[in-house]
């Protein structure tokens, strides 16, 4: 029987002065998991963080909110053509509308032909007989901006 230095020394030695054909036949085992291994998960790591961390452009898009209609030189509104508009509170509305925000009547709109006004709902005009369909073209969309501070400036927050 060995005495236990004897035995802790030979057990050292295969640790440290190993069989050399075994560390050699793990060799592409300890490559994939020492070099490849690491560098995979960086670049995955690295595309989270991207992803976490990237601007966002973010639109948010605002329905067009009613106007008051210009004023002309007699001091009267002007009402372009086919926009409805309420007489009574001389209001701009988009084309989606159909009555009044303030008091609820229905919006009239001027005939782009002819001048003459109809109601909103009405799709003819019923002077010169032309069709149009209000809205049909969404045309100018308002976008809203996000992440600034509010009107004013940061000190009003």
């Amino acid at each position: 029987m060995n005495d236990p230095w004897t035995s802790f020394l030979e057990w050292l030695q295969t640790l440290i002065v190993p069989e050399w054909d075994s560390v050699i036949a793990m060799l592409p085992l300890l490559l994939i998991l020492g070099v490849v291994g690491p560098i995979l998960s960086l670049v995955v790591l690295m595309n989270l963080w991207y992803l976490w961390h990237r601007r966002r452009g973010r639109v948010r898009v605002a329905e067009v909110e009613p106007v008051p209609a210009p004023i002309g030189a007699d001091g009267e509104p002007l009402f372009p053509p086919n926009v409805p508009f309420c007489q009574e509170h001389a209001v701009l509305y988009p084309p989606s509308a159909r009555e009044c925000e303030i008091d609820r009547t229905e919006l009239t709109v001027r005939c782009p032909v002819d001048s003459t006004t109809r109601p909103a709902s009405q799709q003819l005009c019923r002077a010169c007989g032309t069709r149009y369909v209000l809205g049909a073209s969404r045309g100018p969309l308002v976008v809203r901006r996000t992440g600034r501070p509010p009107e004013g400036g940061a000190a009003v927050a």
